[in-house]
C-alpha cells in the first residue's frame, strides 16, 4: 500500500509541467531559455538588479512549439515571508521572435510588477543575507492573450488566468542573486 501511494507521488510530480506555484527549475518541453549571462541555475547579473542600473534582462529562446503564436515571460520570487514578489511580465512577443534585449522598453504588453506597481521591469532588491532564489518563466501560446482590464491591474495572476488555455509549452529558469 506505502509503496503505490510512493508510486503514485512520484509518477504525478514527474509528469507535472512546472509552475510558480510549485518553482520547480526543470525546463519542460524541448523549448531552450537562457538569458544575456546567465542561465538555468546560474548567478543572476548584477546589472539586471538595484545594485547597479537595473535594466531588465536580455533573453533569448529556441525550439518552440510550431503552432506558437505568442510569447511571454514573467519574472518572480518568492521571499520568506511567503508571498509573491513580481518583477516583470511581458507578453504579446510575436511568434518570430526569439529574443529580446536587456533594456527593453516599449516594445510589447507589459503588466504590473509588485515592487512598484508600474508596468516595467523592476529589479529585484532582495533585503537580507543569502541567496535569493528568481524564477523566469517563458512562455510559448497558441494565441495573444486577451485582457479585459486596463493595463494598470495586468497583474501576473490576472495575466496567468488570461493565458491557462494557450500554453503550448513552458520554460522556468532559475537564477540566484545574493548582495
Amino acid at each position: 500500500m506505502i509503496i503505490r501511494f510512493l508510486f503514485l507521488v512520484v509518477v504525478h510530480f514527474a509528469c507535472r509541467k512546472g509552475s510558480e506555484q510549485d518553482p520547480s527549475p526543470a525546463v519542460t518541453g524541448l523549448m531552450s531559455f537562457k538569458g544575456v549571462g546567465f542561465e538555468h541555475n546560474g548567478m543572476y547579473p548584477k546589472l539586471y538588479t538595484c545594485d547597479s542600473t537595473g535594466v531588465s534582462p536580455g533573453l533569448s529562446w529556441s525550439n518552440a512549439p510550431s503552432a506558437t503564436r505568442s510569447f511571454a515571460v514573467t519574472m518572480h520570487h518568492y521571499p520568506p515571508t511567503g508571498d509573491k514578489h513580481v518583477y516583470w511580465v511581458v507578453y504579446n512577443i510575436p511568434a518570430s521572435v526569439t529574443n529580446i534585449p536587456y533594456g527593453l522598453t516599449g516594445s510589447y504588453s507589459f503588466g504590473i510588477n509588485t515592487v512598484n506597481g508600474k508596468n516595467i521591469y523592476a529589479p529585484p532588491c532582495s533585503q537580507g543575507p543569502g541567496i535569493k532564489y528568481y524564477f523566469l518563466t517563458l512562455y510559448a501560446l497558441s494565441e495573444p492573450p486577451v485582457i479585459d482590464k486596463p493595463a494598470s491591474q495586468i497583474t501576473m495572476d490576472v495575466f496567468r488566468e488570461a493565458i491557462k488555455t494557450r500554453i503550448l509549452d513552458t520554460a522556468v529558469m532559475q537564477v540566484n542573486y545574493t548582495r
